[in-house]
């Protein structure tokens, strides 16, 4: 071994290694920004009319699943707090819904294990789910980056039954009302709509050409009750 390979060798043995940060982060985690915003505006952004009909279908859904016996149903009150909360902490923009856990243990004035309880029960029958995240951390008296856990991002959500109902108590259409509508609604304008109108609507020009020429050949054409009868036949 050559004497300059003998000194990177021990030089390695005494480099300082890198620290752990030791920062729990849980698995699946995104980093802050890759995916919330989508989902916000997606599931948190919706009319006071739909604000106030999914908390009613929220606390009827509790009622329903109540058992003999029992004080509360599937969800339980800190459940419908906590929805009721959630519901009016959302942004009416842009659906931005990221409180911390300790926040809302402080802000309705329970436990974080019963919050974290509540907050699983929700998500297990549908009324809302989130996305774990993470952001990166610049550490001046570290030379690397390490990522530190945030906020969970929320997003609300209904299950099927709680869905109908508020789309009854908004008067909204059903899927399939809303299928045969668009059906009949497609079915009238092709009965009202010409060839030459439909032909003008595509917009690639050699197809839009290749359909005049048909269109053309058709018009042309003699009609069955036009056609010449053959020799020999008689009146």
């Amino acid at each position: 071994m050559s004497a300059q390979s003998a000194q990177s060798l021990i030089a390695g043995m005494f480099r300082s290694r890198p620290t752990r940060t030791l920062q729990p982060v849980h698995r699946h985690s995104r980093h802050a920004g890759d995916r919330e915003l989508d989902l916000w505006r997606r599931y948190n952004t919706f009319s006071k009319s739909e604000h106030n009909a999914r908390m009613r279908a929220v606390e009827q859904y509790d009622r329903e699943t109540k058992k003999p016996g029992k004080r509360n149903g599937a969800l339980g009150y800190i459940a419908l707090e906590i929805m009721r909360f959630m519901l009016r902490l959302r942004g009416k923009r842009g659906g931005r819904l990221d409180p911390s856990l300790k926040w809302l243990a402080d802000q309705l004035h329970r436990s974080r294990s019963a919050i974290a309880a509540a907050l699983a029960r929700l998500k297990q029958h549908g009324f809302l789910d989130w996305v774990r995240r993470t952001r990166l951390v610049d550490d001046p008296a570290r030379p690397e980056q390490y990522v530190e856990q945030i906020s969970n991002a929320y997003f609300f959500g209904l299950p099927k039954g709680a869905a109908d109902l508020v789309r009854r108590m908004l008067r909204r259409p059903s899927e399939e009302q809303q299928r045969r509508s668009d059906e009949a609604a497609r079915a009238t304008r092709a009965a009202t709509t010409s060839p030459t109108a439909i032909i003008a609507g595509v917009t690639d020009p050699a197809l839009r050409a290749t359909l005049a020429g048909l269109d053309h050949v058709l018009r042309s054409a003699n009609p069955l009750n036009g056609l010449n009868r053959p020799c020999g036949d008689k009146e």
